[in-house]
């Protein structure tokens, strides 16, 4: 017994023995003689604490880890004798909405970061290294308070209740998956508090950078399959930035091309969480994903070869040295190299496409003759205002509206304007 060395830290007692035989072997012992269970871990050190590495399975997440959320418009005092910030119902029902699409497919949770409330044992080899194998041994009623993560567990919790009535089979086989978890050894609230507070320094993914990495929707494939499939955008959008720099030789942002494919599907700049609803419900079945893709294509091709500016940027090879150009022109002024004006094209094709114009490309190839500088006429009084650039929806319809009078669609205009003034007569 003399040869085995005991630490510490907080309420976790670690044993270190003279082989790893006899560390297993005595942790299976004692969580056998208290009823509890035994799970593997990793023991690591950041700075002068030790952590507890590992996986518990969703049973034992779903019925011992304990949050302790501060009550919304609370006090100080009720804040601080908390462990966790306000429940957010929405933030719990759109992870349970993300797990109970994924499950049984391929999903992920990021690790849970708990605090142990009460004592437990850790049983690991002797030696020097910070980093190493054990077994963490705990008694029947051990339980965890949740440091950070606990809408990740409140959404377990809500995913499963919502697939026992809806599909018991995909609830019993989400309980056999497990969560990566990481515990922390402390007896202070505040530490506690400050562990959460130093969780959260994470920086969100920009929008554009999201849009291309999530391929779970519809409407985030569709992007990607856009910018590869065509010669304007390939190689000449930036993924990785919320804002493209004056001097950057870069066309545009993926989200910028992603407000493009929202006003080519919807005719409009709806919040994301309703576009990737609709994208789902159109797109969703990979024979009208397919269609929609190559009218798409096709309509983004007709268009670049039909309007000179984009045509000379489009026979621009991608990382060549001619892509100096690109700021060049754009510093120009012109209305197509704007986000506005890549959305009222958006539009334009939108209303081609959606009332089945077969000559469509009739009517494009006249985009080579309208004046795309920002002094344009078509422009004035709607998505040009006082000589400047405005982005909001109702300049870009009225901007597509004049457009498509200029080339011969006067009649999806008229039609359009009828069927709103009905909509209005029927309102009275």
């Amino acid at each position: 017994m003399n040869s085995i060395k005991t630490t510490t830290y907080g309420k976790v007692t670690i044993f270190e023995h003279p082989t790893f035989e006899s560390a297993q072997q005595t942790a299976y012992g004692e969580s056998v003689s208290t009823g509890g269970y035994s799970f593997p871990i990793t023991i690591a050190r950041q700075g002068n604490r030790r952590f507890l590495s590992g996986a518990f399975p969703i049973p034992f997440v779903e019925h011992r880890l304990i949050s302790r959320a501060a009550v919304k418009g609370g006090g100080i005092d009720s804040a601080l004798s908390a462990a966790n910030r306000p429940l957010e119902l929405k933030h719990v029902k759109d992870i349970a909405k993300y797990l109970t699409e994924n499950t049984g497919e391929d999903y992920i949770i990021p690790s849970i970061t708990l605090n142990v409330k009460d004592e437990i044992n850790v049983h690991t080899v002797l030696g020097s290294n910070e980093f190493k194998a054990g077994y963490l041994a705990m008694p029947v009623g051990v339980e965890f308070t949740i440091t950070d993560g606990q809408h990740r567990v409140e959404g377990i919790k809500e995913a499963l209740r919502q697939l026992e009535l809806s599909a018991p089979d995909k609830a019993a086989s989400f309980r056999k998956d497990s969560i990566p978890i990481m515990v922390t050894c402390e007896n202070e609230l505040n530490q506690i508090h400050q562990d959460f507070a130093d969780c959260s320094k994470t920086k969100p993914l920009p929008p554009s950078l999201l849009s291309i990495y999530d391929m779970r929707n519809p409407a985030n494939r569709i992007l990607l399959d856009i910018v590869n499939s065509c010669s304007l955008f390939k190689g000449k959008i930036d993924s990785t930035s919320k804002t493209l720099s004056k001097k950057s030789a870069y066309l545009f942002l993926a989200n910028q091309v992603r407000q493009l494919v929202k006003h080519l599907l919807l005719r409009g700049n709806p919040v994301d969480s309703d576009f990737e609803k609709r994208a789902k419900e159109l797109m969703g079945i990979k024979a009208h994903y397919s269609k929609y893709l190559t009218w798409y294509i096709d309509y983004i091709n007709s268009f670049t070869s039909s309007i000179p500016i984009l045509r000379k940027i489009a026979a621009v090879e991608p990382d060549s040295p001619q892509r100096i150009i690109i700021p060049q022109l754009r510093q120009e002024g012109w209305v197509c190299l704007t986000a506005t004006g890549m959305n009222l094209l958006g539009v334009v094709g939108y209303d081609l496409h959606i009332n089945k114009v077969e000559n469509w490309k009739d009517y494009v190839v006249k985009f080579e003759n309208l004046d795309w500088s920002r002094g344009g006429e078509l422009w004035q009084g709607n998505i040009v205002q006082s000589g400047k650039m405005v982005t909001q929806t109702s300049p870009i319809k009225a901007a597509a509206d004049n457009l498509e009078s200029n080339i011969g669609l006067e009649w999806l205009v008229d039609a359009r304007a009828d069927k709103v003034g009905n909509s209005l007569a029927g309102g009275n």
